[in-house]
């Protein structure tokens, strides 16, 4: 008995060790080897504390190119409060600066990690967990930190909007729901299931929280920078969501994004083709989303569902913006798991091992759309694997 304990203790210690030094490695290595869009939240930044308006490339181009010596594809297209959330990060030199955005990514990862399992409550506390999120770490933040992008930004909002509502903490709530809107292209069709449901459930509160907040955000910016909105409205701001430029103008290249139409057109199928199976794609994906809104009682199955129809849907996403689909891996294992049928538990080790595979072999970037494809496939297995009032309250 005593051995055995001691046997647990030590499997449940490697996986822990193994999945925070493997972190620490993909974050170094994303750091010293890649490294690409922290330099526009910086430029931005920097166009701000100048008096300037981040969204006008013309302004941006000069600070990109002073600071990392290229201008490159980097046009500003977030929400104009996030570049102010950068401002304190300018005043530094861009070196100490970058590696400061990378550590904070790093541990809001690991904590919203450890706070999604412990809130799931699966899998079981100890080195199954541990590996657990040593395999999402590798399959979605490590291309996230090679990027330096925004995607374990938005899964830490999740999360903690998530934590929010179970917690019945509305104004917690409203507040991660409004900064859950950093990236609308993939998070405004689950934030809408989620409003749909709360006020079909008649709590108004939080999504009270969350226009008041979103209307605060966007008045605090326009007293900060009135002009703000006005490139928006100039032909060829969006030039940089569909093509790979190098300055204001300087189109180089075709972007390749992770998304159905991509993934359709870099498998060679034509455009009316492609074009009938987005419609089709679209349809079935509002008929999910509807029904799911109108019979579940379950806010996280409603999440999960309502993530999975915008990643599918989106017209604009890359790979390093998966990172809220961690939340859909690990729900709907946790419900495959929940059955006593050992079939649908092979199916969803199955399933989840071709996902994690997809970085080893995916050429190009848009390959990656079939993580979608497979996790949409696991929760077609977790539908069928118990009924929502069978399972742990946690997976309510």
């Amino acid at each position: 008995m005593i051995a055995a304990k001691s046997r647990e203790k030590l499997k449940d210690f490697t996986a822990l060790c193994l999945w925070l030094i493997s972190s620490v490695g993909m974050a170094i290595n994303s750091f010293i080897l890649y490294r690409q869009d922290f330099r526009g939240y910086y430029a931005a930044a920097r166009v701000l504390l100048a008096g300037g308006n981040p969204y006008d490339y013309n302004q941006l181009a000069p600070i990109l190119l002073q600071v990392t010596g290229r201008m490159g594809n980097n046009p500003y297209y977030y929400p104009p409060w996030f570049a102010w959330f950068f401002t304190p990060l300018a005043l530094l030199p861009y070196g100490l600066a970058s590696i400061l955005w990378m550590a904070f990514n790093w541990v809001i990862w690991l904590y919203s990690l450890w706070l999604l399992g412990k809130h799931l409550d699966w899998p079981k506390k100890g080195w199954r967990r541990w590996l657990i999120f040593f395999l999402a770490t590798y399959l979605f933040a490590w291309i996230t930190w090679r990027y330096e992008q925004t995607g374990i930004l938005l899964f830490a909002f999740l999360v903690a909007l998530l934590v929010a509502l179970h917690k019945q903490n509305w104004l917690g709530a409203g507040i991660w729901m409004a900064l859950f809107l950093l990236k609308p292209n993939t998070t405004l069709i689950p934030l809408a299931a989620i409003v749909i449901w709360l006020l079909r459930h008649k709590q108004w509160k939080p999504v009270a929280v969350f226009g008041l907040t979103v209307a605060f955000l966007l008045a605090a910016s326009t007293v900060a920078t009135p002009d703000w909105y006005q490139p928006l409205f100039k032909p060829g701001f969006v030039n940089g969501l569909a093509n790979e430029l190098n300055g204001p103008g300087q189109i180089v290249a075709v972007r390749i994004n992770t998304t159905l139409t991509d993934f359709l057109k870099m498998s060679h199928m034509n455009a009316t083709i492609i074009a009938i199976i987005y419609i089709i794609v679209i349809l079935m994906g509002i008929l999910v989303l509807a029904f799911t809104l109108f019979h579940s009682q379950s806010i996280l199955e409603v999440t999960a569902i309502s993530l999975l129809v915008g990643y599918a849907l989106t017209p604009y996403a890359l790979q390093y913006d998966y990172p809220p689909l961690v939340f859909v891996l690990l729900w709907a294992l946790a419900v495959c798991f929940s059955s006593v049928n050992k079939v649908r538990r092979w199916a969803a080790i199955l399933i989840t091992a071709f996902i994690l595979s997809v970085p080893l072999w995916e050429r190009p970037i848009s390959d990656a759309y079939v993580i979608v494809i497979a996790l949409i496939g696991l929760v077609l297995f977790s539908w069928k694997s118990a009924q929502l009032q069978d399972l742990p309250q946690e997976l309510i």
